[in-house]
């Protein structure tokens, strides 16, 4: 019961995003399910929707797990790090593979202003 209750709010949460969404030219629109650099898979979009609409905050793999893939798909830890590596991947062309950050013994975290504050030190 309380998985479909966390399903019924992921789902009704995840209906009202409907404003597309940019970080310094990285843009991702959920109406339309399109990302403006790469056509990116969608395990790769739902993995960088889940990251943009929840910046500047680590996630352990199981929690990227819960969020991304749900609580009904049994999966390996592991499949997030694959993912991860696609989706970085995909945005390298365009420089924006350094907004989703590893943290070491925790999970990942997606920080859109870690290219800004490169430049600006630098």
């Amino acid at each position: 019961m309380l998985a479909r209750i966390k399903a019924v709010i992921r789902r009704s949460s995840s209906e009202n995003l409907a404003l597309p969404l940019d970080y310094a030219g990285l843009s991702i629109d959920p109406a339309c399910h399109t990302v403006s650099i790469n056509d990116a898979p969608p395990a790769e979009y739902r993995l960088l929707l889940f990251f943009m609409t929840h910046p500047d905050r680590a996630y352990s793999r199981s929690q990227i797990l819960d969020n991304v893939w749900g609580d009904a798909v049994y999966v390996d830890e592991r499949t997030v790090d694959v993912h991860i590596r696609r989706l970085r991947k995909l945005l390298i062309p365009s420089g924006h593979h350094q907004f989703i950050q590893t943290i070491r013994g925790t999970g990942y975290r997606f920080t859109p202003s870690s290219l800004h504050h490169e430049s600006t030190t630098s």
